[in-house]
């Protein structure tokens, strides 16, 4: 199955974005009607937004905050022939591709791990595996099987994209078995 999106772009009345807010419930702010040049006006729709939080709330800055942190090397996409070997005589795991649609290797998967990955989405954010045509149907079998081994934790608690979202409720053992059935 090849996941397929469908959605409606509201069109605002005034013709332009809505960057604002409406004091209940405080601290919401609405940013709506963003049309096609929204990407391109993000980071000053970004400090609007910031603007009208620090009027209406108290804002620190987080001390755990890096905003340069290095994104995880893409070696299958960005490297020639020679670099991947290289990289595969340092750690052969760069040789096993998980999903193939974006050229993603066991490596990088195990990186993004380590770097703080704990879900399919979180790996999906950090890697793009599962964002190919197969949207994951290759890959999602393999991406848990890294998960579970790395995280230390079976199957059935690997979650999409945190606390009740698991992807398999039950083991094989456990639907041979019965045990964990109500």
């Amino acid at each position: 199955m090849i996941t397929s999106f469908a959605g409606l772009r509201a069109e605002p009345v005034k013709g332009d974005f809505t960057v604002e807010s409406y004091g209940e419930p405080r601290g919401f702010i609405n940013v709506a009607g963003i049309k096609s040049p929204g990407l391109t006006s993000a980071p000053a729709i970004a400090r609007k937004v910031v603007s009208i939080l620090s009027r209406e709330l108290e804002l620190k800055p987080r001390e755990d905050f890096r905003p340069g942190r290095t994104s995880i090397p893409h070696p299958l996409r960005d490297l020639d022939y020679q670099g991947v070997e290289k990289l595969m005589a340092r750690d052969p795991t760069h040789g096993h591709v998980v999903c193939r649609c974006e050229h993603i290797s066991e490596g990088e998967i195990r990186e993004a791990i380590r770097r703080g990955a704990t879900t399919l989405d979180g790996l999906k954010y950090r890697t793009r595996a599962g964002m190919g045509r197969c949207q994951g149907e290759f890959c999602t079998p393999r991406l848990m099987k890294i998960l579970s081994a790395e995280l230390g934790i079976p199957f059935n608690e690997i979650t999409k994209k945190g606390a009740g979202s698991n992807i398999v409720q039950y083991t094989a053992k456990q639907l041979l078995t019965g045990e964990g059935h109500d």
